[in-house]
């Protein structure tokens, strides 16, 4: 009769008392033991009904950029998410689908607020920076009018706006768009001093180019290398809220809703939160748009 050899401890940070991974490293408390077998059950339920436990990496992926664009270091988002040193990298680099756990972990780590210029030095990719001041000429916001709001250059923005692929801004400077794209989503500029005449040849030019306005983006879709807006479907916001709130007449939370579409919560309510204010729009037009019909 063989004896098994005992477990080897796997190198890496303890994981918490009461999950899988702790069990996997050899610990058999009940509450360990537990969380494995239900972890087991959950696997083996999701095989035999045909679906994935996996989450599409570009997701996660567009999470991390954005929780890095926020000003958190990789070393407070493992922490955050209890991830291993390694993984975040692992996640990048490989691009493999990410086990629904981690994934959840990853979007539970909250966006910071008002993180501050603390980290001026910090580059990060250009991509989501370029894609917000796109949407915002769609909207027919001239370039010299973001200069100003911005408080830069004249020139900065049209200076943003070039270039492709994955070149880098100052994190300072991507958080200075971010907020500038919060304070004027949905707000049209002629009714914040901007002429009509500029702001109509502005939406023109960019439409040219391909971009489109705010709603056919979500918060986390800026900075997903992957995602490309389908100009010719629904506006993804009214989408995804009239998703949410079909969920919602069934019974689900909005929690539970948000995470059925595979968004963050806070993302469910902006989406639910716009198509309610176009609904409105809708029903009660502005004088001169009822006018002109």
């Amino acid at each position: 009769m063989t004896t098994a050899a005992p477990r080897v401890r796997q190198p890496g940070p303890t994981p918490e008392h009461g999950t899988p991974q702790c069990y996997r490293r050899g610990c058999h408390r009940p509450e360990c033991t537990s969380a494995a077998t239900a972890s087991a059950r959950k696997w083996k339920y999701l095989r035999a009904t045909g679906r994935s436990g996996f989450v599409p990496a570009d997701k996660v992926i567009a999470r991390i950029w954005r929780l890095r664009a926020a000003g958190l270091t990789d070393n407070e988002i493992r922490t955050a998410a209890r991830l291993s040193p390694s993984h975040i990298y692992q996640i990048i680099r490989t691009k493999k689908p990410v086990m629904h756990s981690t994934a959840a972990r990853i979007f539970a780590v909250p966006v910071p607020e008002n993180s501050g210029p603390s980290r001026n030095g910090a580059l990060i990719p250009r991509l989501g920076t370029r894609r917000r001041l796109q949407v915002l000429v769609a909207e027919g916001w001239p370039a010299k009018a973001l200069d100003e709001r911005l408080g830069t250059g004249q020139g900065y923005t049209a200076y943003l706006l070039r270039g492709e692929g994955n070149d880098i801004v100052r994190l300072s400077t991507a958080e200075a768009v971010r907020a500038l794209y919060t304070q004027l989503v949905d707000q049209r500029p002629e009714e914040h001093g901007v002429p009509a005449h500029l702001a109509k040849p502005t939406r023109t030019r960019a439409a040219r180019k391909g971009w489109v306005g705010f709603a056919y983006w979500d918060a986390d879709d800026f900075d997903n290398p992957n995602f490309t807006p389908a100009v010719e479907a629904t506006p993804r916001f009214i989408e995804l809220a009239e998703n949410g709130l079909e969920l919602e007449r069934l019974g689900h939370t909005r929690q539970q809703a948000a995470e059925r579409l595979g968004v963050t919560k806070d993302n469910l309510q902006a989406a639910i939160g716009r198509y309610r204010k176009a609904t409105q729009q809708e029903l009660h037009p502005r004088p001169e748009t009822a006018q002109a019909a």
